[in-house]
Formats: structure tokens, C-alpha cells, sequence
């Protein structure tokens, strides 16, 4: 099985929820119920629903980076392959039962297919969500390419995706800026670009600045822009 053993940079608090909804593109209700459960009423009272994935902070605080992928892995199961939150969540049961990870979705290991998770155990894939069944890993699909993984196994930077579109201009990695967006190829803060073409610098001396290309420039700007009408 993962070990649980993230470098612990990528446990620490950095993303106030709100925030962390708008790099993944959903909604801040939708996270909170994902990592911490939510109320809801029935015939005999106020009941919580369990959290789909294990979060690494209390209710309140800031995600981290590892919630913060986790997240992300869960959108793109739920959107782009139609596994139903079920299925997560029997594969969280089945980890927690044998002893498991249960930030396994942020570990290199993780696969998934259009209809079960996996977590690869030695030279072949565990499936979860059928309880254990072992399977044949030619038939798993590769794992999102937004996501590159550290020398802990699990995911050390996300390059998110902008207006639904994939990109490897913009990144975020706890070891860089904050965990806040950056450029890839140089670690500039896209934030302190946007501010400075706010300010009515030119594209062109921006990019001569950092050494970057004005494409770069051109997609820091739009991410921080992406969600104007």
C-alpha cells in the first residue's frame, strides 16, 4: 500500500477555501462538503454526511497543497470520467480498512480507468473500488497530465487548467512563491505580473524583465484574468 509520507510542506495550511475554488473552478460549498462532510435534514434530525477525501486540516483553516490535489483528481474523476462519489468513497472504506493512505489520489501510484481506482502495488494495480480485485495495468489509463509528482511520491506541482483548457505556463508548488501561481520556467509570481501590466507596463518590457517570452506574459495575465466576462 502508499505510504503515507507527503513532504510535510505540502500538508501545511495555504489555500483559504474560497481561493482554492476558484484555481480548481467549482464551487467553495462543493469543496468544503468534499473534504469535510456536510448537514443535511432527515425524518429524526440534523445528520453529516462523511468527507469523500481526507483532509489534512481542521474545518475553518486553510487546504493545503495535497488537499488542494486531491480536489483536483476528484473534479476530473467526477467530470471527465463519470465515476460516481460512491466509488471514492468505497475505495477510501477499503484503504482505511487495510491499513492504507487515504491521501492515495495526490500519490504517483494512483490510476484510474472510465469506471474503478487503483493504487499500483508492486508490478500490478490494486483495484479499489471493486474491494481488492487485481487487474491488468495495461488497461488503466494514465494519470491527469496537470499533475508532476516529487521524490515523496506525491504530487509536487499542479498546473491548473484555465478556462477548462490544459497549459504548462502557469504552475503551483508549495516549494514555490507560497504555493501561490507562478510561471513554470521561471518561478515568477504571476500575481506581481498582472499588478505591474495593471500599472500600465507593456507586455513586451515585462517579459524582457523576467526573462520570460510575451506568450508567458499573455497567460499569466489571462489566468488572472479568467474569470472576467
Amino acid at each position: 500500500m502508499v505510504q503515507l509520507a507527503p513532504n510535510p510542506i505540502k500538508l501545511q495550511p495555504a489555500y483559504p477555501l474560497a481561493e482554492a475554488a476558484r484555481i480548481l473552478g467549482t464551487n467553495p460549498s462543493s469543496l468544503r462538503s468534499w473534504l469535510h462532510g456536510r448537514e443535511f435534514s432527515t425524518k429524526t434530525g440534523r445528520r453529516k454526511s462523511a468527507p469523500a477525501l481526507p483532509a489534512t486540516q481542521q474545518p475553518g483553516a486553510p487546504l493545503s497543497f495535497i488537499d488542494l490535489v486531491e480536489a483536483h483528481m476528484l473534479l476530473a474523476i467526477r467530470k471527465g470520467y463519470g465515476i460516481p462519489l460512491k466509488r471514492l468513497r468505497d475505495a477510501m472504506d477499503y484503504l482505511r480498512g487495510e491499513g492504507g493512505n487515504l491521501l492515495f489520489l495526490a500519490h504517483e501510484n494512483f490510476k484510474h480507468d472510465r469506471q474503478h481506482l487503483y493504487v499500483k502495488q508492486d508490478d500490478y494495480l490494486l483495484s479499489l473500488s471493486e474491494r481488492g480485485q487485481h487487474v491488468n495495468r495495461h488497461v488503466i489509463a494514465e494519470g491527469l497530465k496537470q499533475i508532476v509528482h516529487g521524490e515523496d511520491g506525491f504530487a509536487d506541482r499542479f498546473f491548473p487548467l484555465i478556462k477548462g483548457q490544459e497549459q504548462k505556463t502557469i504552475m503551483l508548488s508549495p516549494s514555490l512563491g507560497f504555493g501561490r501561481p507562478v510561471l513554470a520556467r521561471r518561478g515568477v509570481s504571476v500575481q506581481a505580473i498582472t499588478q505591474r501590466f495593471e500599472a500600465g507596463e507593456h507586455v513586451t518590457d515585462l517579459a524582457a524583465d523576467y526573462g520570460v517570452t510575451a506568450a508567458e506574459i499573455e497567460d499569466a495575465i489571462r489566468w488572472t484574468t479568467r474569470y472576467a466576462a
